[in-house]
């Protein structure tokens, strides 16, 4: 998956002091309104706030892409379960038959 600095780098945005900013009650609004998809999981509200940042992006829109990547700060700072984390990698079985072998 992209990182958040790779998808912000297009509009200028950087992150870091995003990440600083004082939520505001406008952002705790924002929150609510994305945790009413809460049923779906918590990632799946991580997954969507991720792709709304992407499309302000992609649409130049960086004021909203900043105001979402403040709620996503937020977010994974009241549910730390949202954070993404990498799969561990599969260890490879030497005893396995390959896919020629079958």
């Amino acid at each position: 998956m992209m990182q958040i600095a790779e998808m912000l780098a297009p509009s200028g945005l950087d992150p870091l002091p995003l990440a600083r900013v004082a939520p505001s009650k406008a952002h705790e609004r924002t929150l609510a309104s994305y945790l009413l998809n809460r049923h779906r999981g918590a990632a799946a509200v991580r997954d969507i706030l991720i792709a709304d940042i992407r499309g302000f992006v992609d649409l130049g829109q960086s004021r909203a892409a900043a105001d979402l990547l403040v709620v996503l700060s937020m977010l994974l700072a009241r549910w730390p379960e949202t954070r993404r984390r990498a799969p561990r990698p599969l260890a490879w079985d030497a005893t396995a038959p390959s896919p020629h072998d079958v």
